[in-house]
């Protein structure tokens, strides 16, 4: 078989059949739909079963909880397609995905990640590319260097099973980021990828997302980035990216909290605390038009950051 697409489920009945649609709704013949039930206490595994009645072509399984690693690798072990594909239970795949993917795979083959662009679709309903920016407009291949600055592969990739093996699979101590430390260890030990500039997935943004716990988020990464760092493999410049990583992340945390305290209403220090996170704004003109307001009045800050986080939700 050429594909498994893996689908981990959390106490997700309201959005999966949508998502296994999407799957089932393939141009491409050669495919599995696996579900890998994590010990939902909702109605999930009713509904998966109804969705593997229906369609031959579903397999259902199910376990304790142990979060998304945990149903992941559940969902690699049994999977019988060369590749595995990866779809989160409220995520979409467009219905070329598998058939592009497939082609993309035969026209550069002897590779273990195969990477997309999506779109990413926010609550209010509006849409923009998951990835933009000159580097996502062409075909590449990103290497470990690329990586450790930034997560460049799209969630809905394919990875070849025995990459999953001989990696180790996704850790399983991890809620947050596990895909990120995943392909940060396949390249590390010498999993080659390859990224298409095709949009093949929907990503759907969610109030209670994981990505919106921003520090755990963060915390998480660090952990992924201390450990990385000890690889032996990784050569002197890797080590010196890891270690700006760990920087920027500690100052992201400290940026969060200062945010945080800035809509309790707790402004004292503010001023002298943001000019220490400064790094922590990957948009220096945004920096330094929040010093602006920052000066006049930690206030005015915090209302204009509120200001900036209603706009996002509503879109």
């Amino acid at each position: 078989m050429r594909f498994s697409v893996i689908i981990p489920a959390y106490n997700a009945r309201e959005v999966l059949e949508r998502t296994v649609r999407s799957a089932l709704a393939q141009t491409f013949d050669d495919f599995e739909v696996i579900i890998s039930d994590d010990g939902s206490s909702d109605d999930t595994l009713v509904l998966a079963e109804e969705l593997a009645a229906r369609d031959s072509r579903v397999k259902i399984l199910t376990g304790l909880n142990g979060g998304c690693s945990v149903a992941r690798n559940r969902g690699f072990e049994v999977a019988s397609g060369e590749f595995c594909v990866l779809l989160d239970a409220e995520d979409m795949l467009k219905p070329q995905y598998l058939a592009t993917m497939s082609a993309f795979i035969d026209a550069r083959p002897g590779y273990d990640v195969y990477s997309c662009n999506g779109d990413r679709l926010m609550a209010g309903g509006r849409t923009e590319p998951f990835f933009s920016g000159p580097e996502y407009a062409r075909e590449t291949t990103w290497k470990l260097d690329d990586l450790i600055p930034v997560d460049r592969i799209f969630i809905m990739a394919a990875v070849r099973r025995d990459t999953h093996r001989r990696v180790g699979g996704f850790r399983s101590d991890l809620r947050y980021a596990e895909d990120y430390d995943f392909w940060l260890r396949a390249l590390a030990s010498g999993a080659r990828h390859r990224f298409t500039p095709e949009s093949l997935g929907t990503y759907v943004e969610s109030a209670g997302g994981k990505s919106k716990n921003r520090i755990p988020h963060a915390q998480a990464q660090i952990r992924i980035f201390e450990g990385l760092s000890a690889i032996p493999e990784l050569n002197d410049e890797q080590r010196a990216l890891c270690a700006r990583k760990l920087e920027g992340l500690r100052t992201r945390i400290e940026r969060i909290k200062l945010e945080t305290r800035l809509q309790a209403g707790e402004y004292e220090g503010a001023r002298s605390a943001y000019r220490k996170v400064s790094d922590a704004y990957l948009s220096k003109p945004l920096y330094a038009l929040g010093w602006i307001a920052m000066m006049v009045s930690p206030r005015l800050y915090a209302r204009l950051f509120a200001a900036r986080d209603a706009t996002r939700s509503a879109s």
